[in-house]
């Protein structure tokens, strides 16, 4: 099997910065923050752009239970998005699973506010995209953290949902960003949504590919003499 492992890797002197997992973003967009994430909220999707955080080992240990949860966002009224999903044929997909969230109950809860979903077909939201978000944690536990961001790929024209009109979009994303001897690495993800069958490494690629494609900037809290030393590497064996 082809393994594709495109990677970034940034090796810098300096500390880490604050949030710095999250893209940069505009004064005027629609920023909420929950203790388990950060997200950038689209009003024209219905949905987030990006959803943000920091996962660390001791996150990764489960210390409750998902149950059925979703509800509208409490910091963005307007966002019960239920009747939507309700025979639409699409599964309530989470951004920010609640597998990375279950280290609180508050956590967990929050990873069922709508502004956390969008639309996935159920074969990938239960196959690609969850093998994907198990790697995640994988790497959180031997690496001690890892930084995540997550987030749609949207076109001009694109089919909805119910009568709030909420967006599908035809694929996701994922960047992550580690620390290993000193060094900072770094891989991205493009998944089609669809039934593909195909396995998550082959829609590896890297962090500037990504960013190509949806015209986000990720991880750009570093100064131009750290961004001026990426080069590829070999983020991890899978």
């Amino acid at each position: 099997m082809r393994t594709i492992t495109f990677l970034i890797l940034l090796v810098i002197s300096n500390g880490l910065f604050a949030q710095l997992e999250l893209p940069k973003y505009d004064a005027d967009d629609t920023i909420i923050r929950h203790r388990g994430y950060t997200l950038s909220y689209n009003s024209k999707f219905k949905q987030a752009n990006w959803v943000a955080y920091l996962l660390t080992r001791e996150e990764t240990v489960k210390r409750f239970q998902r149950g059925e949860f979703f509800a509208a966002d409490p910091l963005l009224p307007g966002t019960d998005f239920s009747i939507d999903y309700q025979k639409s044929g699409y599964d309530r997909g989470h951004l920010a699973p609640a597998a990375d969230m279950g280290y609180s109950m508050e956590t967990m809860v929050q990873s069922f506010f709508y502004t956390n979903m969008s639309p996935q077909v159920p074969r990938f939201n239960r196959g690609i995209w969850k093998k994907l978000e198990m790697q995640v944690r994988n790497w959180a536990v031997k690496y001690d953290s890892l930084y995540v961001v997550t987030g749609p790929i949207f076109d001009s024209v694109m089919p909805t949902i119910g009568t709030h009109r909420v967006a599908v979009p035809k694929a996701y994303y994922k960047v992550l960003l580690q620390r290993r001897n000193g060094n900072w690495e770094g891989i991205g993800f493009i998944l089609p949504n669809s039934n593909t069958k195909v396995d998550f490494k082959e829609y590896a690629t890297s962090i500037d590919k990504v960013e190509e494609i949806t015209g986000l900037d990720f991880f750009w809290k570093w100064d131009n003499k750290v961004g001026n030393k990426v080069e590829l590497k070999i983020f991890d064996k899978f």
